[in-house]
């Protein structure tokens, strides 16, 4: 054909050697080509064409001649002579690793290209970079996650119920104890914390690229847990409805609510299988740079599948969700006793605390939490919020610092020299006044958490009719509760760290070159609307401890106290060993409480009863230096005689 004449003629087939064209024939069955019709021999043909025609004997029966037979013998031994030399000269061919050259193939610049130009039409990646796209990325965290939460919701209503589950699970099991298992596979593709591994960088910058190898590892498992799946989807959707055809006749409610539960669960695992899958697989390739094929032992090798993931391991009554199992009960037991030797094992073990970390405890537990509230909250805004919770608790200690101590971060009082220090001239008042600027963000974003509190609770006073959606919203709020706890105590706990460091070398300035603070034995005296403050009529090295040892109290309790974990509130243990008190539900709904806590002025504080923690001590009025017994705890704790060489204990103070 004409055409074909000038395809080889343009590329140059005449002028190349034989392996040059096995070469160029394996790249085009490799990007899928198809041989429609070989192409036979030119010298068979040849010999076809000049042999003669034989010669047909006109008679009821055929019968063939010994010349017959002799040229068969003849071209039969031909062949096998034939047969011999093509199996020897194969003997003489370097053998080749049919792995290795499966993986140069997979990963050729074909290959390659070939990747880029997928994750690209998919709309994954940019044709020239491998950080996902900040579409793919939002497309994820709504859609994607939302048919994540549905599946493991839906499956969860299924075998999570101990009323119903033994009951559906043992009706499931007649059709086929397959459908069980896929369903209980299905609510395992939700993983909270690696859902939130791959969702918060696009959260935290919207309008930016997400680096691949940021995300590799929790969309290779979610991947691999969706590859399992893949061939049962249809059988994992009919499971589902099975499921709640079950669930009806066993709850007898109305019909239309288990139709709309199916509607939902089928769409959601299209959405998954029909839309996310194959966006994951291009994540996956473009990760490892090769051009995979979906369906491939090495896909499966690489992402550690064996037989025993595969569904079809469960038989009939076994693992029965909301059924007892005796080993796993006696497992269990076993495990909640060691905790609980563990636990008290760690109660009798003290709490080694530093000098100035046990007087800034001693500080912070000079007021109740009722005593807080009145003194932070007299309009009862918070009222709302529970004593147990952390942010708020962090949130009265941070305002307690900065009615009671930051005045050293900003008064003119306090006379700071410039100091040079490796030839950078070192300004002290102006990174304190900087320090003292950042508190303004966590008032902000407390407000901000207040609102996600009032919106909870109003979600809880009234959800809705749709069980579903009501169920969803909550977990979406609770969720936007823990990260705005998260984000308002690490902004507290970042202002206590830099206040105490800078604190610090202040006091190892005064304990040393006394080059910083110029007159740090002059007494500090406020006006008469400040008189009441604790550090009223005190020196200025004594103001500067005490600021230290309450921003050190904070940070660590922060960092890795009683304010500190993922959980937004207090456990009833803690509030006991922290407070020496029971959870109440608020200071406002008590007043009993916070009139008799407040009845003695000053004179109160919890003790809490931990052995390890430190005790407080009742102040008197703070008018006079000699009559305040807190300076009497830091002249013993502190080893400070306000002497110009006796600031700070023998040692390192940290």
């Amino acid at each position: 054909m004409p055409e074909f004449d000038n395809t080889k003629r343009s590329i140059g087939v005449n002028r190349l050697d034989d392996s040059a064209r096995k070469d160029m024939f394996n790249k085009f069955v490799s990007a899928g080509g198809e041989v429609l019709k070989e192409k036979p021999d030119p010298k068979e043909e040849e010999n076809k064409r000049n042999r003669p025609e034989p010669k047909v004997r006109q008679s009821t029966v055929s019968r063939g001649s010994s010349d017959e037979g002799k040229s068969r013998s003849r071209s039969g031994g031909g062949s096998g002579r034939d047969s011999k030399s093509g199996s020897g000269g194969s003997d003489n061919k370097p053998s080749v690793d049919p792995k290795l050259e499966y993986e140069k193939e997979i990963s050729s610049f074909i290959a390659r290209f070939s990747v880029k130009l997928k994750c690209w039409m998919g709309r994954v990646t940019a044709f020239g970079s491998s950080d996902l796209i900040p579409g793919f990325m939002h497309e994820f965290s709504t859609k994607g996650k939302q048919a994540l939460i549905e599946c493991n919701y839906s499956a969860t209503e299924i075998l999570g119920n101990p009323s119903i589950s033994p009951g559906l699970s043992a009706k499931l099991d007649k059709i086929n104890p397959l459908l069980v298992e896929l369903i209980a596979m299905c609510q395992k593709l939700y993983n909270g914390p690696e859902l939130t591994d791959i969702t918060e960088p696009i959260l935290v910058a919207p309008e930016s690229p997400v680096a691949i190898e940021r995300v590799k590892t929790p969309i290779y498992n979610l991947f691999k847990k969706m590859y399992i799946l893949y061939p049962y989807q249809e059988t994992l959707k009919k499971s589902f409805l099975q499921a709640y055809d079950e669930m009806q006749k066993i709850e007898n409610k109305p019909a239309l609510i288990y139709a709309s539960k199916k509607r939902k669960i089928s769409q959601e695992i299209d959405t998954l299988f029909n839309t996310f899958f194959e966006k994951l697989y291009l994540v996956v390739i473009r990760a490892e740079n090769k051009n995979i094929p979906l369906v491939s032992r090495y896909m499966e090798s690489l992402l550690g599948i064996v037989p025993e993931d595969r569904p079809g391991q469960r038989k009939a009554g076994e693992n029965v969700p909301g059924g007892i199992d005796p080993k796993a009960k006696a497992e269990e037991a076993k495990k909640q006793e060691e905790e609980k030797e563990k636990a008290k094992e760690d109660e009798k073990e003290p709490v080694s605390l530093s000098k100035e970390e046990a007087y800034g405890l001693r500080l912070m537990q000079m007021y109740s939490i009722a005593k807080l509230r009145k003194k932070f909250d007299p309009k009862n805004e918070f009222g709302f919020v529970p004593d147990s919770d952390k942010v708020l608790l962090s949130y009265f200690y941070f305002r307690e610092f900065d009615d009671e101590y930051s005045f050293v971060l900003t008064t003119k009082k306090i006379d700071l020299k410039l100091v040079h220090l490796n030839g950078v001239k070192i300004d002290y008042r102006q990174k304190m006044l900087d320090i003292y600027e950042s508190t303004r963000p966590v008032t902000d974003q407390y407000r901000i958490y207040l609102d996600v509190i009032r919106e909870l609770q109003k979600h809880k006073a009234n959800p809705g009719a749709n069980y579903i959606e009501a169920s969803k919203k909550l977990t979406t709020i609770e969720q936007k509760r823990t990260g705005q706890s998260r984000t308002v105590r690490n902004g507290i706990k970042e202002f206590a760290q830099k206040s105490r460091d800078i604190l610090l070398d202040l006091i190892k300035d005064m304990k040393s070159k006394k080059e910083i603070v110029v007159n740090m034995n002059d007494v500090i005296t406020f006006d008469a609307m400040e008189s009441r403050k604790r550090l009223n009529k005190k020196p200025i090295k004594q103001c500067v401890m005490e600021a230290y040892c309450f921003a050190l109290a904070l940070f660590d309790r922060i960092e890795s106290g009683d304010l500190y974990g993922g959980l937004v509130e207090l456990t009833p243990e803690q509030m006991k060993e922290s407070f020496g008190m029971e959870v109440q539900e608020n200071a406002a709904e008590n007043p009993g409480l916070e009139e008799s806590s407040l009845a003695g002025g000053q004179t109160e504080s919890a003790v809490p009863s931990n052995p390890g923690a430190v005790a407080s001590v009742p102040p008197t009025s703070s008018s006079s230096e000699d009559s305040d017994p807190l300076d009497e705890d830091l002249d013993e704790l502190e080893h400070v005689d306000h002497d110009d060489d006796d600031i700070l204990p023998k040692g390192n103070p940290i």
